[in-house]
C-alpha cells in the first residue's frame, strides 16, 4: 500500500505546487487525482492495491476511477476519488490532480495564459495546466468529478 499512497501524495503535492505557482487559487481544494502508470506491471500493482481501499465508480477506456472508503489526507485537502490510468506513451507525466474552483471566473482569467490548455469532452470541459518544470499536471473542471458521478465526497 505504501507505494500507492506515496505516489498519490507525490502527485497531489506537486500538482498543488504547480497550481500555486501559476494561479492565485492556492486554497482550491482537491477533487480528484489520477496516477498515470508508466508500465503494465505498475498498473497491475496499483490496481490490486487500490481494490483494498475502495470500489470502482467509473470505467473508462484508459482505466478505472475508485471511491476510497476512507479519504487520504493531502496538502490540498481530503481525497476520495482516484483514477489508476493504463500506461499511455502520450502521457509521460506522473499524474494529475483536479481542483475545485469557480470555473467560469477561473476560465476567464487563465484561458489565454501560456501553460493552460482548454480541453473539451462530451460531458464537460476543463483547463489543464502543465509546465516543463513539473512532471504532473493540474486540472480545473467545469463540473467536479464527484458531481458528474453523483457521489458525495464530504468526509
Amino acid at each position: 500500500m505504501t507505494n500507492l499512497i506515496q505516489t498519490i501524495t507525490y502527485i497531489v503535492q506537486h500538482s498543488n505546487e504547480l497550481k500555486n505557482h501559476f494561479t492565485s487559487v492556492s486554497s482550491a481544494p482537491i477533487e480528484f487525482a489520477c496516477i498515470f502508470c508508466q508500465t503494465d506491471e505498475e498498473y497491475q500493482n496499483y490496481t490490486q492495491e487500490i481494490k483494498l481501499l475502495g470500489k470502482i465508480v467509473e470505467t473508462t477506456p484508459t482505466g478505472y476511477t475508485y471511491l476510497l472508503q476512507k479519504p487520504i489526507s493531502t496538502v490540498a485537502g481530503f481525497l476520495r476519488l482516484i483514477k489508476i490510468r493504463k500506461p499511455d506513451p502520450n502521457r509521460p507525466e506522473r499524474g494529475d490532480a483536479d481542483f475545485n474552483t469557480n470555473y467560469s471566473e477561473f476560465k476567464k482569467r487563465y484561458k489565454h495564459i501560456s501553460g493552460f490548455e482548454l480541453v473539451k469532452r462530451n460531458s464537460f470541459e476543463m483547463l489543464r495546466l502543465s509546465s516543463p518544470d513539473f512532471d504532473v499536471m493540474a486540472c480545473f473542471s467545469n463540473i467536479p468529478k464527484s458531481k458528474s458521478l453523483g457521489i458525495k465526497t464530504a468526509t
